[in-house]
């Protein structure tokens, strides 16, 4: 009986958290990435909220083949490494994806241009505000720090 009552609570624990993250992200398709967050501190009117949710998605579809292409190429990297001899493969396959990060980031800034151009000067200060306290875009999160590994004690033997 203890043990029904165990799962119950578990199963109902399990499912409480996706609703209420689900209800955070209302809004959105894909539950991130929006820019609801950046619309409500910036305090858009509603024409420039209309503006910025089609530029988001609109971006949101230009960036889709980009992605699949960034995924191909680093598989791409991943083949040369084990390939026989991954000298030359693995060299060329890296300057096809730094190719690709200085394209995403291109695009990245028209993005970022196209949704200033939509803001009010005191909302565009809020706006550079915010893209610095986030680590100018995507970027920061792909820079994040790894924690160094624990170094394992040596086994005396």
């Amino acid at each position: 009986m203890k043990r029904i009552i165990g799962v119950t609570i578990l199963g109902a624990a399990l499912c409480a958290v996706p609703a209420a993250a689900l209800q955070q992200r209302q809004g959105h398709p894909e539950g991130r990435g929006s820019g609801e967050g950046a619309i409500q501190y910036l305090g858009l009117d509603e024409r420039q909220q209309e503006q910025w949710r089609a530029l988001h998605a609109q971006h949101r579809d230009d960036m889709r083949p980009l992605q699949e292409e960034g995924r191909i190429l680093r598989r791409r990297v991943q083949e040369s490494l084990e390939a026989d001899e991954p000298e030359i493969l693995v060299g060329e396959a890296a300057k096809a994806v730094y190719a690709h990060k200085k394209s995403v980031e291109s695009a990245r800034a028209a993005f970022e241009a196209q949704l200033s151009s939509v803001l009010t000067a005191e909302q565009q200060e809020k706006f550079e505000a915010l893209k610095a306290a986030r680590g100018s875009g995507h970027k920061g999160r792909q820079q994040r720090t790894r924690r160094p590994r624990r170094e394992s004690a040596p086994i005396d033997g």
